[in-house]
């Protein structure tokens, strides 16, 4: 009797080990942990009700797209840019990208609004990839100037949006739902 409660107890404690290292180990497990929690609603991002705090973007910083294209935020006023800083490995980059292409499929059309999703990792090959993999359909970017700090400080994903007088209205470090009506309503009232 006392054998088989040991060895159920091992058993036990085996398999709680062999979950927690494959949440540990595997990007994908950790983000569909993520992505349960952001069902949540635990990490909708609160868009701002007033842009009084907005500051302008530093003068210079621009992007390259996947095609080449260099893109100087500076010389694009009057559009809204979305800009998301991530990487493919990144397990809450990866968590939150349903819903940043679930409002980006809504606001597509909308010649006001860019969408810039950054590899922090400047692979721009790998990302490419990993948005045809999970059929995405935002642009990939990588920096082509360097990005100060108070816009991008290595935390992952990193989310700003600049308005169209080229302040930072928005900037959100760390895993959130976009897909909100909230951020919906945001992003039109900008582009009006």
């Amino acid at each position: 009797m006392q054998i088989s409660k040991f060895l159920r107890s091992n058993i036990v404690s085996i398999i709680i080990i062999l979950i927690f290292g494959f949440i540990v180990i595997l990007p994908d497990s950790k983000t569909i942990i993520i992505k349960g929690m952001m069902k949540t609603g635990l990490f909708n991002a609160n868009a701002p009700s007033d842009f009084d705090d907005a500051k302008l973007i530093p003068e210079g910083i621009s992007f390259r797209s996947e095609n080449g294209q260099v893109i100087k935020l500076s010389e694009h006023k009057g559009k809204v840019f979305f800009i998301n800083f991530w990487a493919t490995w990144c397990p809450p980059c990866r968590a939150e990208m349903p819903s940043i292409n679930a409002l980006y499929k809504k606001v597509k059309n909308k010649d006001k609004i860019v969408f810039m999703m950054v590899d922090a990792d400047n692979k721009p090959d790998e990302a490419v990839q990993f948005m045809r993999k999970y059929s995405y359909q935002l642009p990939v970017f990588v920096s082509a100037s360097n990005i100060p700090k108070e816009i991008f400080n290595g935390t992952l994903p990193t989310t700003l949006i600049i308005g169209p007088d080229g302040k930072v209205v928005f900037q959100h470090a760390r895993v959130a739902d976009y897909d909100t009506r909230q951020m919906l309503d945001l992003l039109n009232k900008l582009a009006k």
